[in-house]
């Protein structure tokens, strides 16, 4: 006759069951026996159990054998990735009061996208191309010259506000061409930033412009909650300011201008992207209205800029031109 065979448990109470089974059963006294040695001579167990004398009696032991058998099968294929009890957690073998338990830890690529998540939960961003989420500081290096300075002020900003969050930390105005890297450089700013519980709100100033116009005359496009969430912000990011096309004077003074007033009085940290320097964007482009020539009320709004950020210059090739 055949010897039976003991189906391979799949859950912890199986694992449990199946070891009943063998203890009720007088035939499978030979299998319990197997199973035992080969538990007893697994260094980590063995280690485990010479840890915790005199108090891990042989009473305990075969009393609790069955959690014990549960943690040997459960490490074994924890380690080729294949748990079937908590995939992505690694079982650990205690003795608590008396008995013998198994807790399961995350293991540590677990740990690590959990942190993504969670970090990625920080980052707010309306508008923003979809390859930020993947942006890194050390993505840049030396040889982006044109991108020295602004790399070195981001990673300053970075470090000065990590270690003092209550404090006001003005924020940069990059100014450059387009393509040259600086969306994505403030995108790997706001990813390093969300890391350390940080919360950033990326902007496509453009595309909110155009949604605030458009809100108007559909109620459907509620962004009141937008603009509120921008003016409370922990830091803001505006990306493309000067590139929105709407004229009225509407955005620039009862939009971008409130938001803008409250974070200065609130010393709450703002950057700013353009195309434009700070000169351009108040002489070129918000002093221009349907209305005419308006520079008191460009000047106002640039006082705030000014107030919020630095201009940092940013050069180089067109990076979108050398990616293709």
């Amino acid at each position: 006759m055949s010897e039976k065979k003991i189906p391979f448990p799949k859950t912890a109470n199986d694992v449990g069951q199946a070891m009943q089974d063998i203890m009720q059963q007088p035939k499978m006294q030979a299998e319990y026996s197997k199973i035992k040695s080969e538990i007893l001579s697994d260094n980590e167990i063995s280690a485990f159990i010479k840890a915790h004398q005199p108090e891990l009696s042989s009473d305990i032991f075969e009393r609790d054998l069955a959690t014990i058998y549960e943690y040997y099968l459960q490490r074994q294929k924890s380690k080729t990735g294949q748990s079937d009890v908590h995939p992505g957690y690694t079982p650990e073998l205690l003795f608590v009061e008396g008995q013998v338990v198994v807790q399961y830890r995350a293991t540590e690529a677990t740990i690590n996208l959990h942190k993504k998540l969670r970090a990625a939960s920080r980052v707010q961003s309306i508008g923003m191309p979809k390859q930020l989420k993947n942006a890194q500081m050390d993505d840049f290096s030396q040889s982006d010259a044109g991108m020295t300075a602004a790399v070195m002020a981001v990673a300053q900003f970075i470090q000065a506000y990590v270690e003092n969050p209550k404090d006001f930390h003005q924020g940069l105005y990059l100014q450059g061409p387009y393509g040259v890297g600086k969306t994505y450089l403030i995108g790997a700013m706001a990813n390093q930033l969300s890391f350390d519980d940080i919360q950033v709100m990326l902007i496509h100033y453009p595309t909110f412009a155009a949604n605030m116009k458009e809100a108007i005359n559909d109620p459907s496009k509620k962004m009141d909650d937008v603009r509120s969430d921008m003016r409370t912000a922990e830091i803001l990011v505006l990306d493309d300011i000067g590139a929105e096309t709407d004229g009225s004077g509407w955005i620039r003074d009862d939009v971008l201008g409130v938001v803008l007033d409250y974070r200065m009085q609130n010393g709450l940290t703002t950057f700013f992207t353009s195309n434009f320097s700070m000169k351009q964007l108040e002489e070129e482009h918000f002093a221009m209205s349907n209305k005419g020539v308006e520079p008191v009320k460009a000047a106002r709004l640039m006082q705030r800029i000014m107030y919020l950020s630095k201009e940092v210059p940013v050069n180089g090739p067109n990076r979108r031109l050398e990616a293709k």
